[in-house]
């Protein structure tokens, strides 16, 4: 079931680096959130729903909203931006934009090309195919959205004139000025002060989305979502989101295939880098179903090799454990818009290479809080 989350106010999101008091002056935000953190506001929202704090303490609302030490069936899929219930979603990694200052152009997106990889290339990467530009012109990284035709358009294989909405048109970022006081005195206390940048939610602007696991769901109601606990409308919507996504057909007729991660995912496979096994690991962006030296692995029965992949740089998540009153562990994610492309090493159907890995969470810790949706796609030369 879709769920549509309007904000009352600025909102504050932030990744797992420490923020402290006397420390740090400044906070960097996040957007979209975590899925995490959406899955966390949606529980406390759904835990008052039911009953209250002590009711799901007790272990009564287990299956579904599980206990402060478990998960129950609840699940996500999510967060995604919608404009005017358009979802947008993070630009794929091997999509770039054109460097130039025509106004036109600025909001193009071109395809990158999957290559062998060259003899001559020196270099640690150990992917046997590369994504190179075979335009005749520069490109860049491009910071924005896709809106889901575009999505679609993407995936499908046809890439010519995409384009994508800039952050501006999502949300503005609203600095806010604090400091400490002395709680006897009233007066500040020095070396405190501190700046965090809020969200601000353009007019047509809202969060959606995708819960799954539950027997009945509420109508709606009133959430508090993000740092201080801002309150936000949730509104369950009728509509299929995902419809058009879901149709999509797919032939792969080079037997190569992409991932696209429309959410972070946490990976659990840790490669050592060629040349300093010792020190120098890379954490976190490799499935722990890949080996870690050929890249083959089997998914369900689905036997793939990894031959590229374009991911950005690592985001980190940590945060508070309220039920065991320590820090949670801090892993490092493969941000969203990162694309993973695959080769077929047996005779796996595509319907069942869909159904395992389109739509679905695929990240190999927390997928049921909405780390690692992913979308496939066709790779066409």
């Amino acid at each position: 079931m879709w769920y549509k989350i309007k904000p009352l106010d600025t909102l504050f999101f932030r990744d797992g680096r420490p923020f402290s008091m006397g420390a740090e002056t400044w906070a960097e935000a996040i957007f979209p959130p975590y899925p995490s953190t959406v899955y966390g506001a949606i529980r406390t929202w759904l835990i008052f729903e039911k009953g209250n704090l002590e009711k799901f303490k007790k272990g009564d609302y287990k299956n579904e909203l599980g206990t402060p030490t478990e998960k129950g069936s609840l699940k996500i899929k999510g967060p995604f931006i919608s404009i005017q219930s358009t979802l947008h979603f993070p630009i794929p990694k091997d999509l770039l934009k054109k460097k130039t200052s025509s106004e036109e152009e600025k909001t193009h997106l071109f395809s990158i090309s999957l290559l062998q990889k060259p003899e001559i290339l020196i270099s640690d990467y150990a992917l046997e195919n590369v994504l190179v530009n075979k335009t005749d012109f520069e490109l860049d990284e491009a910071e924005g959205f896709l809106e889901i035709n575009g999505l679609i358009d993407y995936l499908k294989g046809e890439t010519n004139i995409l384009r994508f909405t800039e952050k501006n048109k999502i949300f503005e970022r609203e600095p806010k000025i604090g400091i400490k006081r002395n709680r006897k005195t009233f007066s500040a206390e020095e070396g405190h002060l501190y700046k965090v940048p809020m969200i601000r939610f353009q007019k047509e602007v809202s969060l959606f989305v995708e819960i799954e696991g539950l027997n009945i769901y509420p109508e709606g109601g009133t959430i508090q979502l993000g740092a201080d606990w801002r309150t936000a409308i949730i509104k369950k919507m009728r509509d299929d989101f995902f419809k058009d996504l879901r149709d999509l057909k797919f032939q792969f007729k080079n037997k190569i295939f992409k991932i696209y991660l429309a959410t972070p995912a946490i990976f659990n496979n840790d490669r050592l880098q060629k040349g300093n096994e010792k020190n120098n690991f890379v954490k976190g962006w490799l499935p722990k179903w890949i080996d870690k030296n050929t890249f083959i692995g089997t998914y369900n029965g689905i036997k793939v090799k990894l031959i590229c992949c374009v991911i950005g740089k690592y985001l980190s998540i940590g945060g508070w454990d309220l039920a065991n009153s320590k820090p949670k562990p801090m892993y490092k994610l493969v941000p969203a818009g990162s694309v993973y492309y695959f080769k077929i090493l047996d005779d796996t159907p595509v319907e069942k290479i869909k159904e395992t890995f389109h739509l679905k969470n695929i990240s190999d810790i927390n997928p049921e809080e909405g780390f690692g949706l992913g979308f496939i796609g066709e790779v066409k030369e």
